[in-house]
């Protein structure tokens, strides 16, 4: 296995296959948030992508669902992840702080300590390969990488991670 290989790459969290993971009990969701569940600094989850992990969830196909989001600092961006977390109706969430953030194994632990959950039975959706892919393969977890729903934060582009990223999921044999 590749280490920012992931496991699916989907469109976004529309298409991932709930049904499919959960006839491999797969049923814990650790989700990205920015990017993933709602664009970058929005307050509000793209509601297609809410009712897509709802019905999952009634399909019972979801048993656990846990936000984890690299806020880096601010009470303010913490709170945001909290209540993002509360429009997916879960209680769960991780508000990884500089020291804490994704690829590290901290957010993933954590988010699997809330849900009582294992890396075999959890899988981790986020748009980035250094981050949420790289993290989630580096614990065993089932990594399903999606397209970024809009525009990146400065710093991503100032790093140039998503040209790294797009040359790296070339070489996998992946398009974004």
């Amino acid at each position: 296995m590749h280490r920012y290989k992931p496991d699916l790459y989907c469109a976004d969290i529309t298409d991932v296959p709930f049904a499919n993971l959960a006839a491999k009990n797969i049923v814990n969701i650790c989700v990205d948030l920015d990017n993933t569940l709602a664009r970058r600094d929005s307050a509000v989850v793209e509601a297609r992508l809410a009712k897509a992990l709802e019905q999952a969830q009634r399909d019972n196909y979801i048993k656990n669902i846990c936000v984890v989001s690299n806020i880096i600092w601010g009470s303010g961006r913490a709170e945001r992840v909290r209540r993002i977390a509360e429009q997916l109706r879960t209680q769960h969430y991780f508000a990884a702080r500089f020291w804490e953030r994704k690829p590290s194994a901290i957010p993933f632990l954590e988010a699997m300590r809330m849900m009582h959950s294992t890396p075999q039975t959890t899988a981790i959706i986020g748009d980035q390969v250094f981050t949420d892919i790289l993290g989630g393969n580096r614990l065993g977890m089932y990594t399903i990488l999606v397209r970024p729903l809009g525009p990146d934060h400065w710093t991503t582009l100032l790093t140039g991670r998503r040209l790294r990223e797009a040359a790296l999921l070339a070489r996998l044999g992946l398009k974004k």
